[in-house]
């Protein structure tokens, strides 16, 4: 051993848990930090080799940073909708644009809130990215390039057209030939605008009845008519009758008859039920994210549609990424494999929505971390004040 050699051994000490408290330090600034993942590190010991007498040339020591993702911090609520963390494994895609050709990167941090433009970003700036849902309900999911910026304001408004109509009640055993009973229902079309659709029943003697249904307003047009035969139970014999159950309206529009509720029998004419679903277009009044992911627009008129799919990125080795600010990560070739999953499948954990994952950082434990690496530094400064007089007095001796 040389003296040479006792000035590395305690430069790298010194430089090693210099490594050390940075780290301590980056922990504790980010206690409050959403989604943050502790930092470690690892020390190891340098040995250049074995000298001739039996010795042990030594280096001294390494000090390297570990990101601790496996660590899963708390879940805390907060009630906020956009609110999102991660029960499990896996990232979110984020980007700091909303544009397609914006860099990719990945995050823990879903403290999202919506834009007055509707897009959601987190308290980092970046802003959230999954595949639009279509009107089958599908999203593509399984490649970067197909996850877009979250846009909650997507569909601004929504309407349903109606599909189905109700009807219940009795039509009169006793009802004269050539009497009529009309009921009026409002039919929605694609867009929300509603029209008066009249079903007209005109008794044709016996258990017959000949039924018409046509628009009152606008285009006066019939759109369905026929017979509805009622067997002896009282309940329409659908193999006699040639009412349609099934027609269309507005250029194409399906719609059902539901009738099998509507009987025959002594009493009065009436209807007890009809009805038609359907709504008149709604604003958006808000958003539901669930624990796979699906992000479901909510509407005034009672109405929701899934709008996004949330996707989730793990990678085979995480501690592979390369940090970045804003608590995100980007790709590297030590991180592996990147996979892209929907919540709760493969590897990816569920979301939880109004809620945040909190720092992984235990502050006690940095505080205790912290005073055994300032001692640690001060005694390999130590080292090197030690070296340095024994090298003063082996010259001043020589001397």
């Amino acid at each position: 051993m040389t003296f040479s050699g006792l000035f590395a051994i305690g430069l790298s000490g010194v430089n090693a848990h210099a490594t050390s408290l940075e780290a301590i330090s980056q922990n504790i600034a980010n206690t409050q930090t959403t989604g943050y993942k502790r930092a470690r590190i690892d020390f190891s010991s340098l040995v250049t080799g074995l000298s001739p007498e039996g010795g042990i040339d030594a280096g001294g020591v390494s000090a390297n940073a570990r990101t601790l993702f496996s660590e899963q911090g708390a879940i805390t609520r907060t009630g906020s909708a956009t609110d999102i963390a991660i029960s499990g494994d896996g990232l979110f895609v984020v980007s700091d644009r909303t544009d397609a050709s914006a860099p990719l990167v990945f995050t823990r941090s879903g403290g999202f809130s919506a834009r007055a433009d509707g897009f959601l970003v987190n308290e980092a700036g970046f802003f959230l990215r999954g595949a639009p849902v279509d009107d089958n309900g599908n999203a593509s999911v399984g490649a970067l390039s197909s996850l877009q910026a979250v846009n909650v304001n997507r569909i601004p408004s929504l309407a349903a057209a109606t599909g189905e109509i109700t009807l219940a009640g009795n039509l009169s055993s006793n009802a004269a030939a050539g009497s009529v009973l009309t009921q009026n229902v409002g039919v929605f079309d694609a867009d929300g605008a509603v029209r008066n659709l009249a079903l007209t029943f005109t008794a044709a003697g016996g258990a017959t009845f000949d039924v018409v249904a046509a628009f009152t307003d606008g285009a006066q047009e019939t759109v369905a008519s026929g017979s509805l035969v009622f067997g002896a139970d009282g309940r329409i014999d659908a193999s006699s009758s040639t009412f349609p159950f099934g027609f269309s309206v507005n250029a194409g529009q399906p719609i059902d008859l539901n009738a099998s509720s509507l009987t025959l029998g002594p009493g009065a004419s009436q209807f007890t039920t009809a009805t038609a679903d359907g709504a008149a277009a709604g604003e958006l009044t808000g958003v539901a994210i669930s624990r796979d992911g699906r992000i479901q627009a909510q509407y005034a008129n009672g109405l929701s549609r899934d709008i996004y799919q949330i996707a989730i990125a793990n990678f085979a080795n995480q501690e592979g990424l390369r940090q970045n600010g804003g608590t995100t990560w980007s790709l590297t070739t030590e991180a592996g494999t990147l996979n892209i999953d929907i919540p709760q499948t493969g590897r990816a954990g569920a979301i939880e929505s109004g809620a945040l994952e909190i720092s992984t950082v235990d502050i006690g434990q940095e505080f205790s971390t912290l005073i055994e690496t300032q001692r640690a530094y001060a005694t390999n400064t130590r080292v090197i004040s030690v070296a340095d007089e024994m090298w003063r007095t082996l010259t001043e001796t020589a001397g």
